[in-house]
């Protein structure tokens, strides 16, 4: 499923995970990242994973 910063921005905040950094540069970018499913099913490890490919941009 590809999904965009935000969206993905707003999964790490309702869990609570990632730097808050990382979340507002997450939620900041433009770019899209792919997951294997369902934001909200998706292990907390490749969210944290994709939120980094995304704030590198």
């Amino acid at each position: 499923m590809v999904v965009g910063g935000h969206e993905l921005a707003t999964e790490l905040k309702r869990r609570r995970i990632g730097r808050p950094t990382l979340v507002e540069r997450c939620d900041r970018c433009g770019g899209t990242a792919w997951l294997p499913g369902d934001p909200s099913t998706v292990p907390a490890s490749l969210l944290v994973l994709a939120a980094i490919s995304l704030a590198r941009r």
